[in-house]
């Protein structure tokens, strides 16, 4: 019996595969084309671990799009950069963005513009060991001068609340990046307590948005932790939209989105979801001090230091 030649069927299966996946791909193309539905996206810094921003973003895309009737999407940064460079891309239209955040993306986009503010409830505190604190000698007191010759730990480089914010403060008080022995910088500010504890360093700057200055001390380090220093009542958190001249519905998108900021309490499920998720009392409109007066105080502190001081091992 002769062998039968099965090329040419190889040969057609073989097109239909390269007809087929060129079909897919068509689509796909024509997909990633086609409007996803969503009115804007949102970004934030990641100060804290992924799941806990996304669970927190969770809470706020719910809410506006409850107030709002807008589908907003969360697009997650993978550190402070990339959540600023999302915005200067177009990648996101709304960042929920501390001091240095809000600094330095109103001075590179000149369509940003900040939207709602934080109400006052923020302090930078001062974190050491209580033992330390034990150990002074008679009629010497504790406070932020206290850093001088020590080792310090701040958050991330770029974050307001745990480094520029301690920057002015010692800005205010006479003292220098110079007058620290040394200083590291860590991204999840929770870990900060930890690293005093085990000695890594003598201080830490940590946030604090309630009137509980050591909501970021974990329950076991307590006895070992004290409370140095803390800073005058103050903010630190806005909201920042990105206002396109030429596009009336981003407009129209971003005044809806403020309103539900302004509108934000605890009467309903929704908004004391993410009012405690952040641990803020509410969000109120830019005043002349905030931001304004605080990025020309960052301002002045860049250009005393010739740009953003960073940590490093001495």
């Amino acid at each position: 019996m002769p062998r039968t030649r099965s090329w040419p069927w190889l040969l057609l299966a073989s097109t239909l595969l390269l007809m087929s996946s060129c079909a897919q791909r068509s689509r796909q193309q024509n997909s990633s084309l086609e409007p996803d539905g969503v009115d804007l996206h949102i970004t934030e810094a990641p100060w804290e671990s992924q799941a806990q921003m996304t669970r927190r973003m969770n809470h706020v895309t719910t809410y506006l799009k409850n107030a709002t009737g807008l589908n907003i999407r969360y697009v997650p940064a993978i550190n402070y950069a990339h959540s600023y460079a999302l915005v200067e891309r177009g990648e996101a239209d709304l960042i929920l963005a501390g001091i240095y955040g809000g600094y330095r993306l109103l001075k590179a986009i000149p369509e940003a513009v900040p939207l709602v503010v934080q109400k006052p409830s923020y302090r930078v505190v001062m974190l050491g060991h209580r033992r330390w604190l034990e150990e002074l000698e008679s009629g010497e007191e504790p406070g932020l001068a206290s850093i001088r010759g020590r080792r310090i730990g701040f958050g991330s480089r770029f974050s307001g609340s745990a480094f520029l914010h301690p920057l002015l403060a010692m800005q205010k008080a006479g003292l220098m990046p110079a007058d620290v022995n040394q200083c590291l910088h860590e991204p999840v500010q929770r870990h900060l307590p930890a690293q005093v504890a085990n000695g890594m360093v003598d201080f830490a700057f940590i946030p604090s948005q309630t009137e509980k200055n050591d909501q970021f001390i974990p329950e076991p380090l307590r006895d070992e932790l004290a409370i140095i220093w803390t800073g005058p009542l103050d903010r630190n958190d806005y909201l920042i939209g990105v206002n396109k001249p030429t596009d009336k519905t981003q407009q129209e998108n971003l005044l809806k989105v403020r309103e539900a900021f302004l509108e934000l309490d605890r009467t309903t499920n929704h908004g004391r979801a993410v009012l405690d998720a952040y641990m803020l009392p509410g969000f109120e409109l830019p005043t002349s001090e905030f931001p304004e007066a605080t990025n020309r105080e960052i301002e002045t502190l860049l250009s005393d230091s010739a740009g953003l001081p960073r940590c490093e091992a001495s």
